[in-house]
């Protein structure tokens, strides 16, 4: 129960911290740094909770042979996930919203765009959901479905369903329910590899593509 409370108490700091420094980012140094001040507190405050508790960080891969491993998993997850869902999201934007077919779209600054996707959004993002938060919540939670050959529990339904719902608390959209689907995934990938290498890459991969898709559409 202890180690429920803390999660959900860091989740609610954490949330509400950043939904007030969005809602000031008027003020020129916090709309200037906003993200790096984001990215920060989800590293630093997991970080600094574990180390005082004497907990381990145990969601890295460790070794170069673990990493080339999530390597060749992310890639083989993004050819298979991805074809079939840009063919449904280009029918999606042409019956429903009516929109003309894709054309590529200039898209510059592809390094800022990369390092701000992997260092300032993925990886802090992933470092509190599917490290810190699902590997506390797998303590609580025992497994009870073998998904696609991966064990998995409540504490991956309850991240998957946390994660969508903090982005709707520090900016309401309509569309952040869906965030709850990739969670599932990023989640579930977390717990296939054991690490969170792969959850990152496919999460910051995953908002470049969809970025720059929706842009080929007007």
């Amino acid at each position: 129960m202890k180690l429920f409370l803390e999660v959900i108490s860091v989740t609610i700091f954490l949330t509400v911290t950043s939904h007030l420094l969005y809602a000031f980012r008027s003020v020129p140094w916090i709309n200037e740094y906003l993200s790096i001040i984001v990215a920060l507190l989800l590293l630093y405050v997991p970080v600094l909770l574990m180390w005082r508790k004497g907990r381990k960080i145990t969601f890295f891969d460790e070794g170069w042979k673990a990493y080339t491993r999530s390597l060749k998993i992310f890639l083989i997850s993004l050819f298979i996930v991805f074809p079939p869902f840009l063919i449904a999201a280009h029918f999606w934007y042409e019956i429903v919203f009516h929109l003309k077919g894709f054309s590529f779209p200039p898209y510059p600054n592809m390094l800022n765009i990369l390092f701000f996707q992997v260092l300032l959004v993925a990886l802090p993002e992933e470092f509190f959901f599917r490290g810190y938060m699902q590997t506390t919540f797998n303590e609580i939670f025992k497994s009870r479905w073998r998904i696609l050959g991966v064990n998995l529990g409540w504490s991956w339904i309850l991240t998957a369903a946390l994660f969508a719902l903090a982005h709707s608390i520090v900016v309401v959209q309509w569309w952040h329910f869906a965030i709850f689907f990739p969670a599932l995934l990023f989640g579930y990938l977390r717990e296939r590899t054991g690490s969170i290498t792969v959850p990152i890459l496919f999460h910051a991969a995953s908002n470049i593509i969809l970025d720059f898709f929706s842009r080929g559409y007007r």
